[in-house]
C-alpha cells in the first residue's frame, strides 16, 4: 500500500461528474487502435461522449478499462450503458440516472432493468453468456461481485413498504435541505461555460440551477413541475457509505454538460440574456440524448462495433500495479489487495488476462486517464503506478488533473513544482515523462476562464496535464514505415549526487513531519492542509526509487548507502527515524535495497527460547503481523460524529522502552481468523465479513516489518494501531476518548490471542515473491549499446542542469574517418535532438529532454573513438521567440501520422456558433481570443516590430485576426466582411494559400472555438485554372493577411498538421509526405505543403457554396484554433486585470451599464476602480463576484 489509509466514515458519493466530458481519444490518430485506462472513472460521460465524438469514420477498436473504488459508480454506469443499449426511452434514462426521485413509470423501469441486470449476473460464466456479455466486461469476479449486491440492494427497494419507502424519502430531504443551507452561496461551478463563464455567473444561472436541484432533487426545466416524483432514486442511496443519502455537495447534473453554446445565443435568435436556466438544463438533456443514441448505434453493429468496456471495483494504486505485476510475471495471480480497506488480493479474469486468452484485454495503454486522482493519492503515487503500464510511443499519454489552492500572497508558477516534490525536469527525466508545458510553446486546450474565474472567486485553479515520452521527430521528415517505440534512455551520473536528489524528494514528500517548518508557517492555510491531508508513506517514496532504479546506469548500492546515511543524518524530520524501519522493511520488499539485517544469516542468529519464531524451520527477513482488534475497541470512536473526527490517518505502531517504530503500509478487513500449525509454522486464514461496518466482526490489520526487531525485546514490546496525530486529529473529540497516544487498541506482543506473526499476508501469498522479482520499470528491449547518456547537476546537487550524450563510432570506415581527422559538425534537428556529422557518416543523438541547441558543446575523442555533446536542459517553452526546431510536431508509424501536441477534432460533430450576431453578443470572444497570448507576449505585440516578435507570435495574431474577423468583431463596416482570407507574403509572392472559413464551431471539450474552413495553397500548375475563379471571388471580397517570412514557414508546417488534425480520409499509397516529406515543402512557395490524400474530401459547408466550385478538387479541410500559452499563475493576474479593463473599458466608453448594457443616463461609476459603470445596485451585485479581482487590483 504505497498510500496512506485514513479511517473511511467520511466519504463523499459521487455518482454524477462535476465537469463536461472530454474525447478520451483526442490524442490518438484515426487509425489508431484506443486502449485506455480510466482510473477514478465516476460516471460514463467520457465513454459516451468519446463514442460521439470520435474522428475515426470507422469504428476504431476501443477498448476502455474503469477502475473506480465505488462499486455504486460502477453499478450506476453498467446501468445506463444497459438501458440505452436495451432500448429505453432517453427521457427514462435521464431521469434514472440524474434524479433524486422517480415518478411511478421510471421506477418501475428501473426496478425492471435492475432485475434483468441481477439475473445476468450469477456468475461470471452467466454474464459473459449474456446479451450485455460481449461488450461489458468484469475484471475479475470481486468487480462482478460487489456491482451485482448493488443491483440486488436497488432492486430489493421494490420490496419497500409505504413507511420504509417515506423514511428513505425523508432522509433524502433532509439531506438535500442541509446542503441547501450549508453551500447554497458557496458553490461557483464555472467550468461547463467555458469561455462564456461570465454569462453563467452574471446571470445567476449556477445559483439558480443548484438550489432547484438540491431543492426538488430534480434538474430545472419546463417538464420537471409536471413529475409526480414520489420514490427515492435507490442507485442514490447506496454506496461505500452503507445505506444513506450521501451524495456531494457539489453535484448539479448540468456541470456534466457543455454549456457554452447555449449560453451563447437565446432561442429564436434572441441575444444572450434571454437564455434562461430551463434552457440550459433542455440543452444538457439533448447532449445526453445525442451520445447515448450513437452509443446505440454502434453498439447495433455487434461485432463490428469493435467496443469493450471493463470494469475493476478497487483502488486506481493497486489496479495498475496489479495490471504491471501481471504483465511482468505472466499471471493473473498478482497478490496485490484491491483496497485498504477489505477485498481479496486482485485475480484477474483467467479467459481475459491469462497467457491462453484468445482475445487477451490490454495490460499496456496508449490513453491513462486519472481525472482528479492526483488530488486524493497525489501525483508521485500515480505516475509511479502508471509509467509503468504505459505503451512506449510518442503519442501514448497520461492525463493529470489538480485542484490548486490559490494564496494571493503567495501565487506559485504552477501547482507542478509542488506536487512533483522537486525540480520538473529533474523529476521527468527520472521518471520517464515529461508534463506538456516543458515540451511545447503552446496547447489547443484553454482553461483561461478558469484562471480568471478562480482568481475573481478567490477559489480554486483547475489545472490540467498530460505526461509524455519524449520524441524527437524532426521537421521535413519523410514518412515511412518504421518503429516509433521510444527508446529507454538509462543516465549515468555521480552516485553522491544522486543520493542528494533521492534526499530532496524524501524531504518534500514528508515535509508534513517537518514541525519545525510548519510551526513557522503556523497560520499558513495551505501548510495545515498539507498536514492534514497526507498522500505518501514510506512505501512510496520506496516505488519512486524502484521506478528510477530502472532508468540510471549507476552504482546502485553506493547510491542507496549514501542515501541511507543522508536519511539517519537528517534532522528536520521529526518522526523521520520512527519510520525508518518501515522504510528498510519496503526496500527489501521492493527489491530495492537490502541491509545486512535482512539477510538469513543476521535474523537466525538473534533466535530466542521466548521469541515469536520459536519452531520455524527459518525466519524470513520481514514478517508479516496479523492484529486482531475486537470490536468494541473500534466503537470508542466508531459512533462519534464523522464531522469531528473527519479522516484521520491510520498507522501500526510497535514500540518498547528504548524504540518506537511506524508502520503506515497496512491493510485491513472485517472478519476473524483461524489458525493452525503447519511443520512448527503458524498459519493464519482470515474470513472476511461481507457486512463490513454494519457486522461485529473484529477488525484484522496486516503489515510488514522486519523480522529482526520482533527478536529485541519481545516481552517488553506493544503493537497496536492508532491515529497518526496531525493538527486535525489532535481534537478533543479523539484525544478524550484515545488517550495522548491516539492509540484504538494496543497489546503485547506475547499476546498470541491478537497478535499473529505469519510469512506472508494470509490470503496473499504471491505477495512478496512478486513485489521482489517485479521491476519498477517495463523491461525495454534488449538492445546494443553505442551511446552513453550523462545528467549533470547545479553546484546544490538540487537539480539537473545539463545532459551529455556520448556516441561510440564503431562501424569501421567511420572509425578510421574520425581518427584520421575529419571534421565534425553538430546540428540541431530537433529540440531534444542533434545530428553529429563527419563525412558522408551521420549519427542522430537524443536526449531525454529538451536541451538549449544554442549552446551546444562539442568534444571528440579520436583516440577512444566517440563523441559527446552537451548542453544545458531547456526548462521550458515560456520564450515564444526562442521558437522550436519544430513547433507543430508530428509522429508516424507503419505508415501513419500521429499529432503530438495538438488535439484531434470531429468538426462534423461540433457545435456552430451562429452568426451573424450583435458585437456585445460577442464580447466574450473578442475576450478569449486576447487570452491566447501571455504577459510578454502582449508586451512585444505592443512594442515590437512585426519582424522583431517571433514566428509562432506573429502566427497566433493571424489566427486571431481570421478569428475576429469572420465573426464581424474587427471590421468597420458590415460591407467588409467576407469568409475568404489570404495568408500574403507582402515583399515576394503576394497571397499564397486561400482559406474559405465554413463558420466557427464550438470546440466544447477544450473549452475555446475552432475554425472550420478549407484551404488552397495557390501554387505551380493550378493557378492557370483557378485564375477566372480568383477574379470572381477577388470581386466578393478576400481579407488579405500579411505574413511575414518567418511566419510563412511557420504555415507551412501549421497546414499539414491542422489538416491532419480533422481528417477523415486515409492516406494513399502514393502519398508526397512518403516520399518528399511533411510538409512536402517546406522552402518552395510554389509547392503545396500538404499531400493530396485530401483534396475535395468531406469539405463541410464549403462543398455547397456554388461560388466556391472551381476550387473543391484543390481544397482540403482544415481546423484552425487558438494557440493558447501554458497557465503560469504568475502570469494569471496580469492577465486578469489587463484583459478585464480591455473589455470593462469598452462598456465605460460606450457608457453601457457593465452588466446588462442600460445606456440611461443615471449610469454610476464602481467607487472602487472608478473604471466601470451600472444603472442600479442590482446590476454591480450580480457583476462583483468577477469584478472584484478586477476592481482590488486598480486600486493597488
Amino acid at each position: 500500500m504505497v498510500h496512506p489509509v485514513y479511517w473511511p466514515k467520511k466519504w463523499f458519493f459521487y455518482p454524477i461528474g462535476n465537469t463536461p466530458p472530454v474525447c478520451l481519444t483526442q490524442d490518438l490518430a484515426p487509425e489508431k487502435n484506443a486502449e485506455i485506462l480510466l482510473l477514478g472513472c465516476g460516471d460514463p460521460r467520457n465513454i459516451l461522449y468519446t463514442v460521439y465524438a470520435d474522428l475515426a469514420p470507422d469504428f476504431r477498436p476501443l477498448d476502455v478499462t474503469c477502475c473506480d473504488w465505488e462499486p455504486a459508480i460502477l453499478a450506476r454506469n453498467i446501468l445506463l450503458m444497459t438501458m440505452i443499449v436495451d432500448g429505453t426511452s432517453m427521457e427514462v434514462a435521464w431521469s434514472i440516472f440524474y434524479h433524486f426521485f422517480l415518478d411511478e413509470a421510471a421506477h418501475g423501469f428501473l426496478m425492471a432493468q435492475c432485475r434483468t441486470l441481477v439475473q445476468s449476473s450469477s456468475s461470471m460464466k452467466t454474464w459473459k453468456e449474456s446479451k450485455y456479455g460481449h461488450f461489458l466486461r468484469f475484471c475479475n469476479e470481486h468487480s462482478l461481485s460487489e456491482v451485482r449486491r448493488h443491483w440486488v440492494l436497488y432492486s430489493e427497494s421494490e420490496n419497500d413498504t409505504e413507511l420504509e419507502r417515506i423514511i428513505l424519502r425523508n432522509s433524502f430531504l433532509d439531506s438535500m435541505e442541509t446542503t441547501i443551507q450549508l453551500y447554497a452561496d458557496k458553490i461557483c461551478t464555472f467550468r461547463a461555460a467555458g469561455p462564456l463563464f461570465l454569462n453563467m455567473v452574471s446571470d445567476g444561472h449556477i445559483t439558480r440551477s443548484y438550489k432547484n436541484f438540491w431543492t426538488t432533487g430534480i434538474p430545472l426545466s419546463k417538464s420537471s413541475q409536471e413529475i409526480d416524483a414520489s420514490y427515492p432514486n435507490p442507485t442514490f442511496a447506496y454506496s461505500v457509505a452503507g445505506k444513506k443519502f450521501n451524495v456531494h455537495y457539489g453535484t448539479d447534473p448540468i456541470m456534466a454538460f457543455y454549456m457554452a453554446p447555449a449560453l451563447s445565443l437565446g432561442k429564436g435568435g434572441k441575444p444572450p440574456s434571454s437564455v434562461t436556466t430551463e434552457d440550459l438544463v433542455e440543452s444538457a438533456k439533448s447532449q445526453f440524448s445525442a451520445w447515448c443514441s450513437a452509443f446505440k448505434t454502434r453498439l447495433s453493429f455487434d461485432e463490428a462495433a469493435r467496443i469493450t468496456i471493463r470494469f475493476h471495483v478497487g483502488e486506481a494504486l493497486a489496479f495498475s500495479q496489479a495490471l504491471h505485476i501481471a504483465k511482468e510475471q505472466k499471471t493473473t495471480k498478482t497478490g496485490i489487495h484491491a483496497q485498504s480497506w477489505g477485498g481479496p488480493p486482485i485475480m484477474l479474469d483467467e479467459e481475459d488476462y491469462g497467457l491462453s486468452s484468445t482475445n487477451p484485454a490490454p495490460l499496456l495503454f496508449n490513453v491513462i486517464e486519472t481525472s482528479n486522482l492526483s488530488d486524493h493519492v497525489g501525483v508521485v503515487n500515480l505516475l509511479v503506478a502508471t509509467v509503468p503500464i504505459l505503451q512506449r510511443k510518442p503519442w501514448s499519454i497520461i492525463h493529470t488533473s489538480t485542484l490548486l489552492r490559490l494564496d494571493p500572497k503567495n501565487l506559485p508558477k504552477s501547482a507542478l513544482s509542488n506536487s512533483a516534490c522537486g525540480d520538473v525536469p529533474t523529476f521527468s527525466m527520472l521518471l520517464g515523462v515529461i508534463p506538456s508545458p516543458h515540451l511545447w510553446h503552446f496547447t489547443t486546450r484553454s482553461n483561461k476562464h478558469e484562471i480568471i474565474a478562480s482568481s475573481a472567486f478567490q477559489g480554486q485553479l483547475h489545472e490540467s496535464m498530460s505526461w509524455r515520452f519524449i520524441s524527437s521527430y524532426v521537421s521535413t521528415v519523410v514518412l515511412r514505415s518504421q518503429d516509433a517505440e521510444i527508446g529507454h534512455f538509462k543516465f549515468t551520473c555521480n552516485e553522491a549526487q544522486l543520493a542528494k536528489i533521492f534526499m530532496g524528494l524524501y524531504l518534500r514528500m514528508f515535509a508534513d513531519e517537518n514541525q519545525m517548518r510548519n510551526a513557522k508557517k503556523r497560520g499558513d492555510s495551505e501548510t495545515l492542509h498539507k498536514q492534514n491531508i497526507v498522500h505518501y508513506n514510506r512505501a512510496s517514496f520506496v516505488a519512486f526509487l524502484d521506478l528510477v532504479k530502472g532508468n540510471v546506469q549507476v552504482d546502485w548500492l553506493r547510491t542507496m548507502v549514501l542515501l541511507i546515511e543522508l536519511i539517519q543524518n537528517d534532522h528536520t524530520l521529526m518522526i523521520g527515524m520512527n519510520n525508518y524501519q518501515d522504510l528498510m522493511c519496503n526496500l527489501y520488499l521492493r527489491n530495492v535495497h537490502t541491509l545486512f539485517v535482512h539477510t538469513s544469516k543476521y535474523v537466525e542468529s538473534l533466535r530466542k527460547a521466548d521469541d515469536r519464531f520459536h519452531g520455524w524451520k527459518d525466519i524470513p527477513p520481514i514478517a508479516c503481523v496479523v492484529l486482531k482488534i475486537p470490536r468494541k475497541h473500534l466503537k470508542r470512536i466508531e459512533n462519534v460524529d464523522a464531522d469531528q473526527i473527519q479522516t484521520p490517518m491510520l498507522q501500526c505502531e510497535v514500540y518498547g522502552p528504548n524504540f518506537h517504530n511506524i508502520y503506515s503500509s497496512i491493510h485491513l478487513t472485517f472478519g476473524d481468523i483461524s489458525t493452525s500449525v503447519v511443520n512448527g509454522e503458524p498459519q493464519v486464514t482470515v474470513n472476511q465479513d461481507s457486512k463490513g461496518w454494519n457486522g461485529n466482526s473484529p477488525l484484522i490489520v496486516t503489515f510488514y516489518l522486519p523480522s529482526w526487531t520482533l527478536s529485541n525485546a519481545p516481552t517488553t514490546t506493544q503493537i497496536g494501531l492508532h491515529i497518526r496525530s496531525t493538527p486535525s486529529s489532535q481534537s478533543v473529540a479523539l484525544m478524550a476518548r484515545l488517550g495522548m497516544r491516539l492509540a484504538i487498541f494496543s497489546t503485547s506482543l506475547t499476546d498470541t490471542a491478537h497478535v499473529h506473526i505469519v510469512r506472508h499476508r494470509p490470503d496473499s501469498p504471491q505477495e512478496i515473491s512478486h513485489l521482489r522479482n517485479t521491476p519498477g520499470y517495463s523491461r525495454p528491449h534488449p538492445s546494443a549499446k553505442t551511446t552513453d547518456l550523462t545528467m549533470k547537476f547545479n553546484s546544490s546537487r538540487e537539480r539537473a542542469v545539463s545532459l551529455v550524450v556520448r556516441t561510440y563510432i564503431t562501424d569501421p570506415d567511420a572509425a578510421r574517418a574520425l581518427a584520421s581527422g575529419s571534421k565534425v559538425s553538430t546540428t540541431p534537428v530537433a529540440d531534444s535532438a542533434v545530428m553529429v556529422a563527419f563525412d558522408d557518416h551521420l549519427n542522430h543523438l537524443t536526449y531525454p529532454f529538451p536541451i538549449q541547441t544554442n549552446h551546444l558543446v562539442t568534444r571528440i575523442a579520436r583516440k577512444s573513438l566517440y563523441i559527446e555533446v552537451e548542453s544545458p536542459i531547456r526548462v521550458d517553452f515560456s520564450d515564444a521567440r526562442d521558437i522550436s526546431h519544430n513547433p507543430f510536431p508530428l509522429a508516424h508509424d507503419e505508415n501513419q501520422i500521429n499529432l503530438l501536441n495538438i488535439h484531434y477534432l470531429n468538426l462534423d460533430t461540433l457545435t456552430d456558433l451562429r452568426l451573424p450576431r450583435k458585437e456585445r453578443d460577442l464580447e466574450w470572444l473578442s475576450y478569449h481570443a486576447t487570452m491566447m497570448f501571455s504577459g510578454p507576449e502582449r508586451e512585444a505585440r505592443v512594442t515590437l516590430r512585426p519582424e522583431d516578435r517571433g514566428a509562432l507570435l506573429n502566427v497566433k495574431e493571424t489566427i486571431g485576426s481570421i478569428l475576429l474577423k469572420y465573426a464581424g468583431l474587427e471590421i468597420h463596416k458590415p460591407q467588409q466582411w467576407t469568409d475568404v482570407f489570404g495568408l500574403s507574403d507582402p515583399n515576394e509572392y503576394g497571397i499564397y494559400t486561400l482559406i474559405f472559413v465554413n463558420g466557427i464551431k464550438f470546440d466544447e471539450s477544450s473549452h475555446t472555438v475552432v475554425i472550420d474552413a478549407c484551404i488552397v495553397p495557390l501554387v505551380d500548375g493550378i493557378m492557370s485554372k483557378l485564375l477566372p475563379s480568383l477574379h470572381a471571388i477577388s470581386k466578393s471580397g478576400i481579407t488579405k493577411v500579411n505574413t511575414l517570412a518567418d511566419e510563412m514557414q511557420a504555415w507551412k508546417l501549421l497546414l499539414p498538421v491542422v489538416a491532419e488534425r480533422c481528417r477523415t480520409w486515409t492516406h494513399t499509397d502514393t502519398c508526397e509526405y512518403r516520399t518528399q516529406g511533411i510538409p512536402v515543402s517546406l522552402d518552395r512557395i510554389e509547392v503545396n505543403p500538404l499531400c493530396s490524400c485530401g483534396k475535395g474530401k468531406n469539405l463541410g459547408r464549403f462543398g455547397t457554396v456554388a461560388e466556391w466550385a472551381p476550387f473543391y478538387e484543390e481544397a482540403t479541410r482544415v481546423a484552425i484554433g487558438p494557440l493558447f500559452t501554458f497557465s503560469f499563475m504568475e502570469d494569471a493576474v496580469k492577465s486578469l486585470t489587463d484583459s478585464l479593463d480591455s473589455v470593462q473599458e469598452r462598456y465605460m466608453w460606450k457608457s453601457q451599464c457593465a452588466t446588462c448594457g442600460d445606456t440611461g443616463l443615471k449610469l454610476r461609476a464602481c467607487a472602487g476602480c472608478m473604471k466601470v459603470r451600472y444603472c442600479s445596485r442590482e446590476c454591480q451585485k450580480i457583476q462583483w463576484k468577477f469584478h472584484k479581482a478586477a476592481c482590488l487590483a486598480a486600486r493597488t
